[in-house]
């Protein structure tokens, strides 16, 4: 399976390092060097995955996408297995699935009947928010994890290479969001001190429920200066939230592979 052209549609279930032990739905499947450098599920592999593959440039439909999920949701529930969280993780942003509502609301029913403790969370670039369907699916989630690490408009253009405009359309819609959960890490081009100010004073305008800070380093050990923050910094500036803001907010460092 770890040697599959294409990343399965159910994952796991895995240890992952913000959600517990965590059931990975993949609605956006693609080839698996397209798949971000900080996707959980290609951090802890993939050999205990349910053999159920995406087509190559297909996206799958909501209806083999939820089959998918009750059939490895009730085999575990049926094997006294534990679940912290049903997750929607794409290799491509999830929200480009053009049924995402559809998917995140069967998601919800068959979490309320087989794991109702479970959290049904998303992992999301920000990129569908000019959607109202979208932003509707959102709202479905316990915990609609969105990536926001620019404090201005420019910065957001600078490193997205997208419309300024939809700067301020993100920022209405995370705001929109009551359950809302940040995700920012900190590189070369976001990582100036002026930089890091300016997302710290914005986000407290959007007042998620959370912020989650992703290190690329390992557990006690210094980013190199060209890299980003060094944890001690992202620590820091953890710390520095949660007292001026009141919003809870962690640093997750990178955790070793086994060999």
């Amino acid at each position: 399976m770890a040697n599959a052209a294409y990343h399965a549609i159910v994952f796991g279930p895995v240890k992952s390092r913000r959600l517990g032990i965590s059931l990975g739905i993949n609605p956006t499947p693609s080839s698996r060097e397209q798949c971000p450098p900080n996707c959980v599920f290609c951090q802890k592999g993939t050999a205990d995955s349910v053999p159920i593959l995406a087509r190559a440039n297909q996206l799958p439909s909501a209806g083999v996408i939820v089959t998918s999920a009750a059939r490895k949701i009730i085999e575990m529930q049926k094997a006294g297995e534990k679940l912290e969280s049903v997750t929607v993780v794409g290799n491509q942003d999830p929200t480009m699935h053009p049924n995402l509502l559809e998917i995140a609301e069967n998601l919800r029913d068959l979490r309320n009947k087989w794991f109702p403790k479970a959290d049904l969370s998303i992992l999301s670039e920000s990129t569908g928010l000019g959607s109202d369907e979208v932003r509707r699916a959102l709202r479905v989630f316990d915990r609609p994890i969105l990536r926001f690490e620019w404090g201005t408009q420019k910065l957001f253009t600078a490193i997205t290479g997208r419309q300024a405009n939809e700067y301020k359309q993100i920022c209405e819609a995370l705001t929109a969001l009551d359950r809302l959960v940040i995700q920012a890490s900190f590189g070369p081009q976001n990582s100036a001190e002026a930089d890091v100010k300016t997302w710290a004073k914005k986000v407290e305008e959007l007042r998620p429920k959370e912020i989650q800070i992703l290190s690329s380093e390992p557990a006690g050990k210094k980013a190199a200066k060209s890299k980003g923050l060094s944890n001690a910094k992202l620590e820091e500036l953890a710390t520095s939230l949660s007292e001026e803001s009141g919003i809870p907010t962690a640093v997750f460092t990178l955790e070793t592979q086994p060999a």
